[in-house]
């Protein structure tokens, strides 16, 4: 009797002790989970910087409502090479996420696009308005130039860009042209682009046959790969180290809220299809321009209404 109730003894012992181990193990696990999200949350919330525009409509109430919206991305020349000052927006694309269809239609906006910009004239470069007026005018600008409705905007430096590609992984892009940029080769076909070599791809347009043209499809075949590949990832470590090597040189209005459902209902839309408005080389009072015709800019304008379901 005195050794099966020790035996009883012992055996309730072993069973607080694995409940015990148990209790601090989840414990330890919801602290873990309750911390990466509390950082994931400050590390997006640093990259936060509401933007007043004239928008036709509320942007936030678009993505609550799980419909097709618009954001402006702009690539700007600092964060890299010295470079501080605000400047200009060396990338301009406008890309139109539906959920939907599962599709991203990404278009492709040439730095130099002839436009009037707001209180500065009707001769102005697209990429100006950035400077005179940050990000609110570019916004205003773009939309009243393409005829959309602007909700959204992300801002990143070219020093984000690497950090992104980091943060991401190396991506293969498909690449038409043999050239060798910044000490990298690049030769024709399949390549990988990662965060040592990803600015010497994306900005060389001197060799290029295509000038700016071929600059802009290399940025966005990178930028499709990467958003593909981030659309894949559904680890908040992996979120986390995203947001924390893009906070320092991103802005945008998106919140950390809106983020997540982007990440869940929008998850879907990587069909991406990419668009490019083409325009003529022109010289008007000794600047350059690209001219883009009226029919050219009717054209992208209804392919990004039939993305955005408007009319």
């Amino acid at each position: 009797m005195i050794h099966r109730h020790h035996h009883q003894h012992r055996r309730k012992k072993i069973w607080r002790y694995l409940i015990g181990f148990l209790i601090l193990f989840f414990a330890f696990d919801a602290f873990a989970v309750y911390k990466l999200y509390h950082d994931a949350r400050q590390a997006a919330n640093s990259t936060y910087q509401s933007v007043k525009h004239n928008s036709t409509r509320n942007g936030n109430s678009v993505i609550s409502e799980k419909k097709p919206f618009s954001l402006l991305i702009m690539g700007t020349d600092t964060g890299e090479y010295g470079r501080t000052y605000r400047g200009r927006t060396d990338t301009i694309m406008v890309a139109v996420v539906n959920p939907k269809t599962k599709t991203t239609t990404l278009a492709s906006i040439p730095r130099d696009t002839k436009v009037a910009i707001q209180g500065h004239g009707f001769d102005n470069k697209i990429n100006a308005a950035y400077s005179y007026g940050g990000t609110s005018l570019a916004m205003n600008t773009i939309q009243s130039y393409l005829g959309i409705p602007i909700d959204h905007y992300i801002e990143m430096n070219m020093k984000g860009l690497v950090q992104l590609s980091s943060a991401v992984g190396p991506v293969t892009v498909n690449n038409d042209l043999d050239f060798t940029n910044m000490g990298y080769h690049f030769k024709k076909g399949n390549i990988t682009i990662n965060k040592e070599n990803i600015l010497a791809y994306t900005r060389m347009r001197y060799q290029d046959p295509r000038g700016d043209y071929g600059r802009q499809l290399r940025q966005r075949l990178v930028i499709t790969q990467l958003v593909k590949k981030g659309m894949k990832i559904n680890n908040l470590v992996k979120y986390r180290s995203i947001l924390d090597a893009i906070s320092s040189n991103m802005k945008t209005d998106l919140t950390f809220d809106q983020m997540k459902v982007l990440a869940t209902d929008y998850r879907e839309a990587g069909n991406i299809k990419q668009l490019q408005l083409q325009g003529q080389g022109q010289q008007i009072d000794g600047v350059d321009y690209e001219v883009v015709s009226q029919s050219n800019l009717n054209q992208l304008t209804q392919k990004l209404k039939t993305a955005l379901e408007i009319k």
